[in-house]
């Protein structure tokens, strides 16, 4: 698929509004301010990412988000803890979206 810049930010505006979605839907203070695009010789990827403080909702999240972009072409999710020294540990995740 190719991604021009008039629809590269209708994608990027959708997936930040529906996943912020996502995150209110579960009750979660943290929203995601945006995404990365990458464009190269082989296509264009938007990275993202979230905060999710609740460990008691991060498998739910991240199924839904999983679920959410995987109709936008091949997407790797990753997450791991993080436990800063100042503030609550949280899950982050993290997600690659290739077209």
């Amino acid at each position: 698929m190719e991604i021009t810049d008039e629809n590269k930010n209708e994608i990027k505006e959708q997936i930040n509004t529906d996943i912020n979605n996502i995150l209110e839907k579960h009750e979660l203070p943290y929203r995601m301010d945006g995404l990365s695009v990458m464009k190269t010789s082989k296509g264009t990827s938007f990275l993202g990412n979230v905060r999710v403080h609740d460990p008691n909702k991060v498998k739910a999240v991240r199924a839904e988000i999983e679920s959410y972009l995987d109709k936008f072409g091949k997407v790797v999710i990753n997450s791991r803890d993080v436990v800063p020294c100042c503030e609550l540990p949280y899950t982050y995740i993290t997600f690659h979206i290739h077209f």
